[in-house]
């Protein structure tokens, strides 16, 4: 059956690409075409004579993560496993921004694109590097890669290993195909409970899979509020009014978010509005959303006003910096099929967190906050959302006692990395 696995992907991956690069020309991400006949000779399993050099006389370990949000939450792993048994991390990547967020990294000692996952390829990557171990990040199941990393004796692992109910239904319906490259696995970290479960049903052997948490939580440091932030607050006349912070929003969801705020706000009508949409491009959408809604404006990037209601932060990273100053937060992309953002932000600033039903990508930390005594709330819909908020800003005690325990909440899922460094046997 490996054999089989090897020869079908060998043979399917050309077509695979030239799918994959009619897809773009003909799309408006067409411009992410250019420089891949620069990116050929890593994907064709090649590398530079200078990484070589590097990496001579020294125990490689390859890891590998799909983009730059995998390499971040690889980062805390990495640090550790250097400082404890003083490899080489060689990183691969499936994207050029993962890439790069790798290179940035000194941690690592070369990053570079990821071979195409057929057999020609992958064993060329392998001869030149010879690295002692595999470690694949959250979802990155590539069966060429598996299989024959496991016949090198590899002992192949995934780390901060997820699976989403989507993605399982999928492998579930490749079950046989993929069982060689499962096979080979030696050790699966997973995140939760549920991704463990999801692991050994597709036929991971149970004793290999761990339950260890995602190692990026590691990386998280309870957000301050900015002398900026607390004097546009000030400027504002907002000192004595409760704050409703609502992150990372998308389209349809503001109007949502909006319609709870002007809900709350009918019993507190000092409650104030910090909005900042996910996108920066969208602040201006935004604000005519609220604008019509009847609400006075103030943006980050413009004058300070008093009587103003609401406010658009419109510029990047500005939004952790007003967590703490909440009297309640909302996490976007969640009442909407995004997935979510990050909860742990406003949990460690110790603010109630509220947030909808769509979490798949933040599975973990929304679970643990929606739990009685979390700290956080899971709301269907603008009506649940309403009714959650308008608790909170008429009760500014019950407010800080939610945030205290999403606080806890969020420390709970700190040492996953030990955890992993354990499992690994490193």
């Amino acid at each position: 059956m490996s054999l089989l696995v090897l020869l079908l992907e060998t043979l399917l991956s050309p077509l695979a690409g030239l799918a994959m690069v009619l897809s773009f020309l003909f799309s408006p991400n067409r411009g992410r075409l250019a420089g891949l006949l620069d990116e050929l000779p890593e994907r064709f399993g090649g590398i530079r004579d200078t990484a070589l050099d590097r990496l001579h006389g020294r125990e490689v370990w390859w890891f590998h993560a799909a983009s730059a949000g995998e390499v971040s939450g690889l980062v805390p792993l990495l640090e550790a496993l250097q400082a404890k048994a003083s490899v080489a991390v060689f990183l691969t990547t499936t994207t050029r921004s993962g890439r790069d967020a790798a290179r940035a990294l000194p941690c690592v000692a070369w990053a570079q694109l990821a071979p195409v996952d057929a057999w020609p390829f992958v064993a060329r990557f392998l001869k030149a590097l010879s690295p002692r171990r595999l470690i694949l990040a959250e979802t990155e199941l590539w069966p060429t890669t598996l299989i024959l990393a496991g016949r090198a004796g590899l002992a192949p692992a995934v780390v901060n290993g997820r699976l989403t109910g989507r993605s399982f239904s999928r492998y579930r319906r490749l079950r046989a195909l993929l069982a060689p490259a499962l096979g080979a696995l030696r050790v699966v970290a997973a995140q939760s409970e549920d991704d463990a479960a999801r692991f050994a049903a597709l036929g991971v052997p149970s004793e290999r899979v761990k339950v260890t948490g995602n190692s990026k939580y590691d990386r998280l440091a309870a957000p301050s509020a900015s002398a900026a932030a607390r004097a546009r607050v000030a400027a504002l006349g907002w000192e004595e009014d409760p704050l409703f912070v609502a992150g990372s929003t998308h389209p349809f969801e503001e109007e949502m978010v909006l319609a709870a705020f002007m809900a709350a706000r009918r019993e507190t009508p000092r409650l104030r509005l910090v909005l900042a949409p996910r996108h920066l491009e969208r602040a201006a959408d935004a604000a005519d959303l609220l604008a019509h809604a009847g609400l006075k404006l103030s943006r980050w990037s413009g004058p300070a006003e008093r009587g103003r209601e609401a406010l658009i932060l419109d510029e990047m990273g500005v939004l952790a910096s007003f967590y703490p100053l909440a009297r309640a937060a909302f996490v976007g992309g969640t009442l909407v099929k995004v997935g979510g953002h990050n909860l742990l932000e406003p949990a460690l600033a110790g603010v109630p967190v509220l947030f909808g039903p769509h979490t798949g990508h933040i599975e973990a930390p929304a679970a643990l906050l929606a739990a009685p005594g979390g700290g956080g709330g899971r709301v269907r819909d603008a009506a649940e959302l309403a009714e959650r908020l308008g608790a909170f800003a008429k009760d500014a005690a019950a407010a800080r006692a939610a945030g205290a325990q999403a606080r806890r909440s969020a420390d709970g899922l700190r040492g996953a990395t030990a955890r992993t460094l354990e499992a690994l046997g490193a």
